[in-house]
């Protein structure tokens, strides 16, 4: 049997973190448990079907990060760059371009960006 869940977020002396209740138990999450759980869900997403969609979906309205914090860096066992970007919920997330798609990334980021979607829509 399914209980519904409620999350808060609890910011109290001494308390700082998210409430999970599920019917009469409750547990405190830490921001060290936070990202702790964060991490887990995210690697157990990635292998999870069905996978995200290969391109943005213009319905759906993705977290926009404005002027992110970045780090590109090279790694000796990759023919390419590590580009790292910095969202203010989800954190560090590294992506590993090989030569071909940087190529493709400056040819696009160079060029005029086209309009995909209605970015009135997207909250900023």
């Amino acid at each position: 049997m399914y209980h519904q869940m409620s999350v808060e977020a609890v910011q109290e002396p001494g308390a700082n973190g998210v409430r999970f209740r599920i019917e009469n138990q409750s547990a405190l999450l830490t921001l060290n448990d936070i990202e702790a759980l964060m991490d887990t869900l995210i690697q157990i997403r990635a292998r999870m079907q069905p996978e995200h969609p290969r391109e943005p979906l213009p319905s759906h309205n993705y977290p926009l990060e404005v002027d992110p914090s970045w780090h590109v860096d090279k790694n000796p066992l990759f023919d390419g760059a590590v580009v790292v970007l910095r969202h203010g919920g989800v954190g560090w997330i590294a992506y590993a371009f090989p030569k071909p798609s940087l190529a493709k990334l400056n040819d696009v980021l160079s060029a005029q960006v086209p309009h995909s979607f209605d970015m009135s829509s997207i909250p900023s």
